[in-house]
């Protein structure tokens, strides 16, 4: 039963309002003004861990939740004319503006849909995708069997547990009503693949994160601003929060007081194994 068209609001068995997967994720792509701080934030992050794997020239890359596609677009350049990469999202109009020849732009749900094209695939990559499923191992064992012998599998998730802790009352009350607003989202998927990268079948595993520390007047905090400013109709619309609570969090960062724990972003890494190498059969001795 859809509540509202604009906010995809349904309600669950137990009567309570949701908001849907899709205006989830279209939710935290279209906050106005967000997107690039966030890509100016966590792309360096993404890139520091992909240039951990030597991508060759000519590899083939495939960009899961590709999002306004600025990886894609890095990606394109660092594999070369002679590679390619497939950049997928449920939201594609972002993608159309992704000129480059060698990226091929294909709506596709990493749930249910069979292997993009281009497969099988160098690399991997997806990120703050998974928080927003359900099955989320079901999807991770799929991205899996898209990788080519000795591909890189590289996932990314922000996790909610430093600020879910934070002294501050009004700022720690966010991921609480993030999750009653999007009940399939999860706080700790960050944390949870430091476990779910060993079960898998990669080698080659590790694992890094950062924490953002939110401070007033800076780009970080103005970041977490227009979020909260994004979410505030959903939350208040759900019943997560108060409208009163809802503009309290749009406003926590511009207090020049404030510091406070964000996310914490981190990342997990393995690849595909080779194929096991054949022995080299001895030559045969002829008999005398």
């Amino acid at each position: 039963m859809t509540d509202s068209p604009t906010l995809g609001l349904s309600i669950d068995p137990a009567g309570k309002r949701t908001v849907d997967l899709e205006h989830s994720l279209a939710l935290s792509e279209r906050a106005d003004g967000s997107i690039g701080r966030s890509q100016a934030r966590l792309d360096p992050l993404t890139i520091r861990r992909i240039e951990r794997f030597g991508l060759p020239k000519g590899a083939g890359c495939l960009e899961i939740g590709a999002g306004h596609g600025s990886i894609a677009r890095w990606l394109s350049t660092r594999v070369g004319h002679q590679g390619r990469v497939t950049a997928t999202d449920l939201q594609t109009e972002f993608l159309s503006q992704l000129h480059a020849p060698n990226i091929t732009a294909q709506r596709h749900d990493v749930r249910t849909d069979p292997m993009p094209a281009g497969g099988p695939f160098d690399l991997i990559h997806l990120r703050a995708v998974l928080m927003h499923l359900d099955h989320r191992m079901e999807s991770l064992r799929r991205v899996v069997s898209w990788l080519a012998p000795g591909g890189w599998l590289l996932v990314e998730e922000p996790d909610f547990g430093m600020w879910q802790n934070d002294a501050d009352p009004v700022w720690s009350a966010h991921p609480r009503a993030w999750q009653e607003a999007f009940p399939h989202g999860s706080l700790c998927q960050g944390r949870s693949l430091l476990r779910q990268i060993h079960t898998l079948g990669l080698v080659d595993i590790d694992a890094d994160a950062e924490l953002d520390i939110v401070r007033a007047n800076t780009p970080m905090a103005e970041f977490y601003r227009l979020s909260m400013a994004a979410l505030a109709g959903p939350t208040a619309a759900t019943g997560a929060l108060t409208p009163e609570e809802a503009a309290a969090l749009v406003e926590r960062p511009t207090d020049p007081h404030f510091l406070g724990c964000g996310f914490a972003h981190i990342g997990v890494w393995g690849r595909q194994p080779l194929p096991p190498q054949r022995p080299e059969r001895e030559p045969s001795r002829s008999r005398a």
